[in-house]
């Protein structure tokens, strides 16, 4: 050993004084701590479980929402109203804008309000399970 690590080893022995070991964490931390008292960092759990449930609420609330969000928009591509874009090009006479657009993009209309009909079942599904 160098000398410096001989002496290095000496001032840490030194500054050393045996204390017995705590029984708990609390006496741990009542020993170690400074400024704080071990009382500072319980931690209270009530406001928690109101924070997830109110959060959670928000939550439906939101979903609730784009729920009627999505079945108002699907209403408006592929519904029985007369206002609804399929009922307007299955009414348009021939050789006009609006028949040539249900002769071409009538399939796509259909798949689109089918996926968005699927795609709020599905967050439906999410919040019957939240509410559970």
């Amino acid at each position: 050993m160098s000398l410096f690590s001989k002496k290095f080893n000496y001032i840490l022995e030194a500054d050393e004084e045996p204390q017995p070991a705590p029984a708990s964490d609390r006496e741990a931390m009542a020993q170690q701590l400074d400024t704080a008292r071990p009382s500072d960092f319980d931690v209270q759990q009530a406001g928690r479980a109101q924070l997830v449930d109110q959060h959670k609420a928000n939550q439906i609330k939101q979903l609730d929402e784009w729920i009627a969000q999505l079945d108002s928009f699907i209403e408006f591509l592929n519904g029985t109203s007369p206002e609804s874009i399929q009922s307007k090009l299955h009414e348009a006479p021939c050789e006009t804008i609006f028949q040539d657009i249900a002769r071409s993009e009538k399939k796509k209309i259909s798949r689109l309000a089918a996926e968005l009909s699927s795609l709020s079942e599905s967050f439906k599904g999410y919040k019957i399970s939240a509410n559970d």
